[in-house]
């Protein structure tokens, strides 16, 4: 009996520090700049491919996107979102990540952004501004948190 509490006594504070192996690996950050690249180069193409299912899948399912109009929760509320701007026009869109910071089994990002999008008179005009994004990865891979572009308005006419 005291060999078992003896070895149970051993054997406890090792599992209580192996815990976290349990979770996600931590991210390194080489490998979030590959997977904001990746989610980049799926967003620019799922974009200018005008594939709103696309775009709502580079998302976590409960990923949000902040416009300058709204904050759009959810995968099917991204694939209605994205529908419409496809429908009203938008395209041309570039993504360009210039840092990332990995924190957890995920991390931040920040670089630019540039798109053509449909103006309210129904015309088109080219956008470029500066963005944030969250990244989430989990057993199904990495996926868009939060995207939050931050675009200046048009000039006063």
């Amino acid at each position: 009996m005291h060999r078992i509490l003896l070895a149970a006594a051993l054997v406890a504070p090792v599992a209580i520090w192996a815990g976290p192996a349990v979770r996600a690996a931590e991210a390194t950050q080489t490998e979030l700049m590959q997977a904001a690249e990746m989610l980049g180069k799926g967003y620019d193409d799922n974009y200018n491919g005008k594939n709103a299912a696309g775009m709502a899948a580079l998302y976590a399912p409960d990923g949000e996107l902040v416009s300058a109009t709204a904050i759009i929760r959810g995968t099917d509320n991204l694939k209605t979102y994205y529908q419409s701007r496809f429908d009203a026009g938008a395209g041309n869109h570039l993504t360009k990540i210039t840092e990332v910071h990995a924190q957890g089994d995920g991390g931040f990002g920040v670089g630019q952004v540039s798109a053509t999008i449909p103006t309210p008179d129904g015309g088109r005009r080219d956008i470029k501004g500066n963005l944030v994004t969250i990244y989430q990865h989990s057993a199904d891979g990495w996926h868009l948190a939060l995207v939050i572009a931050s675009i200046p308005p048009p000039p006063p006419k």
